[in-house]
């Protein structure tokens, strides 16, 4: 049951307003513990939830930050399948863009 919950809210972040409810309905703990504890299947979908937010909102993004999500992410990008792992990469390369752009705008 887990696996298809997370499937819908992977579908949902690809929209706006499905981004807007994730993120105001508390669903960013429960994908940074899905990508942490879920099955290979979860694991893939919650990494594509996560870049789909993050990629689209600073605040999301951050939110996931503060959730801790690095961790389970660069153990996902060493150990998950291959589309789990390129997701992990991803969103681990926006993180440290975001990082270095930061750092070089003051």
């Amino acid at each position: 049951m887990v696996d298809k919950a997370v499937a819908v809210l992977s579908n949902l972040a690809t929209i706006h307003e499905g981004r807007a409810a994730i993120g105001q309905e508390g669903g960013i703990p429960f994908l940074v513990e899905v990508v942490e504890l879920g099955s290979a299947r979860g694991k893939e979908n919650a990494a594509a939830a996560l870049l789909h937010l993050c990629i689209n909102s600073n605040r999301f993004c951050h939110m996931v930050l503060q959730e801790g999500a690095v961790p389970p992410l660069a153990a996902l990008s060493q150990t998950g399948t291959p589309r789990a792992r390129e997701k992990a990469q991803q969103l681990l390369s926006f993180f440290r863009n975001q990082r270095h752009g930061n750092a070089a705008r003051g």
